[in-house]
């Protein structure tokens, strides 16, 4: 578990100062905060972030994605992605590599990679854990809640 708090609502009280606000004085000011009734919490933060920010679906309304599953249910099978040209990615780990060609700007125009393309998947920069399939790690990141990052650390 993680060691460092990041502090949300539940402030150290200070004292007005050169340079410091005081408690009593925003407290004062913003008579009606749910800061100050004691209402917004710490842990109401926290609950709320993993409700809203971390789990569930999201809808945009149709503005761009419609709705969209942030515990990546729908993450690919390598084995399972179609490749090779008009569109089609390069590889289940990479894009295809070619551009559609004088005068088109359509991605079907786009031709099959060379073969062996990638030639070494997941040894290029930034492959983590090695090659690792989506549909497989994305549980594990689908699991995780606030909270349960470790300082230092980005691997489960």
């Amino acid at each position: 578990m993680p060691t460092h708090k990041q502090i949300t609502v539940e402030s150290v009280p200070t004292e007005a100062a050169l340079g410091s606000s005081g408690t009593s004085v925003l407290q004062e000011m913003f008579p009606a905060s749910p800061i100050h009734s004691g209402e917004l919490t710490d842990a109401v933060v926290h609950e709320m972030g993993n409700d809203l920010l971390v789990s569930g679906d999201i809808n945009d309304g149709g503005h761009t994605f419609g709705t969209f599953d942030r515990d990546y249910g729908d993450a690919p099978v390598p084995g399972d992605v179609a490749t090779g040209g008009g569109g089609l990615p390069g590889s289940p780990y990479a894009p295809a590599p070619g551009s559609p060609g004088p005068g088109s700007m359509n991605p079907t125009d786009i031709p099959e990679p060379p073969a062996g393309w990638p030639a070494d998947p997941g040894t290029e920069y930034g492959s983590g854990d090695g090659l690792a399939a989506p549909h497989e790690t994305s549980k594990a990141i689908a699991s995780q809640t606030i909270g349960d990052y470790l300082f230092g650390k980005s691997t489960t």
